[in-house]
């Protein structure tokens, strides 16, 4: 009985995965995307500013709520509030039809389902045994890329009948659907601790010098640094990979959603395998080894264009995106002290987020100084994330093998 309790608890956290990859395809990464750069044609440009913003929101205060989950040793709280936000603001998408307008409701959307991550991901100690968090780690981003295909194969008739506002609409609904079962099921191990005016005070002394502690914590700060690098590329393909499609490969659009439920089929191959692989082989080797494939990527989609690079790259794109936040969350549970956990993914997250302001504002500004030069500016861009990634690689090799 035990052991089924255990089953149903990590099927239940897995289903928040599903339920957030709706938001991350349908909204951020394709269909909302489309909607405002290609049918609006406000430029690309605005949409990396305002999806900018959001981050910067979050990246501002998660550090302080992370702390604040800590105290409380409460995480599905915040992670109920911030959903609840997330799935509101979706809705409002196919409200509005206004671009400027729909661009704010979009950032707030994404400022909440930023910001309920942060507390999923700590929720992952509560149901993961310690050997096995690679492993389930992994297994919640199957359940991630599964609604992918899900939202991929269901969301076309809608976009067929009712357009982007349909979709957008539907996306919230299935959000909130898939969102339910963790948010009523999982439960944190330790009891609410009291959060009294002390412990308030306590906070905002600790919150003055946690830029001072993370500095004294060079394992630490050499894997925020890397990961930070390693997601301005990663981020950034997420958001302009179906533009890149349209405008170097020349794939209309239901042949951009064709591509991404291709991909999307190696993106939980590589969640399961990498996260199996990392316990086994080491988290640093795993992680730098994924690096790589990225730059692999990035290479074939700036140097060829046939069918069959195309197929190559939906490959090894997908594998890589995958392995890269299962191998990543999994590495900070295995450097972080289980009572600053919510801490620890706030500071993870932190540099998510900063690298989701900077890797698609340096790849708008980039094409924006090509543009004159059509599809090859686009190419240009692509190939001036190389170098994140190089280096990204060079900070996680300093990290020792911390899960031997």
């Amino acid at each position: 009985m035990e052991l089924l309790k255990r089953y149903f608890l990590i099927l239940v956290w897995g289903l928040y995965d599903l339920a957030n990859q709706f938001f991350v395809l349908n909204i951020t990464s394709l269909y909302f995307v489309r909607w405002i750069t290609l049918e609006k044609e406000v430029a690309e440009v605005f949409y990396s500013l305002f999806f900018g913003v959001s981050m910067f929101l979050v990246a501002a205060s998660s550090p302080f709520l992370g702390m604040i989950s800590d105290i409380r040793r409460r995480y599905k709280s915040f992670l109920m509030y911030f959903t609840f936000l997330a799935i509101v603001s979706t809705a409002f998408l196919g409200v509005f039809k206004n671009p400027f307008l729909s661009l704010i409701f979009f950032a707030i959307a994404n400022f909440g389902t930023q910001e309920a991550i942060i507390f999923y991901n700590s929720l992952l100690i509560h149901i993961a045994h310690p050997s096995r968090i690679g492993l389930i780690s992994g297994m919640g981003k199957v359940f991630g890329y599964s609604g992918a295909l899900i939202a991929l194969h269901f969301t076309k008739p809608i976009y067929a009948h009712y357009g982007y506002q349909g979709v957008f609409i539907f996306t919230g609904i299935m959000f909130f659907i898939f969102s339910m079962p963790c948010i009523i099921f999982v439960r944190e191990k330790k009891r609410i601790a009291e959060f009294s005016r002390e412990k308030i005070k306590e906070l905002f002394k600790s919150s003055r010098f946690i830029l001072q502690n993370i500095f004294r914590q060079k394992h630490f700060l050499d894997f925020l640094k890397g990961t930070f690098l390693g997601l301005c590329v990663i981020n950034t393909v997420i958001l302009f990979m179906s533009i890149y499609a349209t405008k170097v490969f020349g794939l209309e659009n239901k042949e951009v959603v064709n591509f991404l439920i291709f991909s999307t089929f190696f993106a939980i191959g590589g969640s399961i395998f990498s996260g199996y692989i990392s316990d086994y082989m080491g988290y640093k080797r795993t992680l730098v080894g994924v690096f790589f494939v990225w730059i692999v990527v990035l290479l074939c989609a700036v140097l060829f264009t046939s069918s069959f690079s195309i197929k190559f790259i939906g490959i090894l794109g997908g594998f890589a995106l995958g392995a890269s936040w299962t191998v990543a969350r999994a590495l900070v549970t295995k450097i972080t002290p289980s009572d600053k956990i919510g801490e620890a993914f706030g500071l993870f997250n932190l540099v998510g987020y900063f690298s989701a302001i900077v890797g698609p504002v340096f790849w708008s500004t980039v094409l924006f100084l090509f543009s004159h030069l059509n599809s090859l500016a686009y190419r240009i861009a692509f190939f001036s994330l190389i170098p994140f990634m190089v280096f990204g690689i060079v900070f996680i090799l300093r990290l020792p093998e911390l899960n031997e």
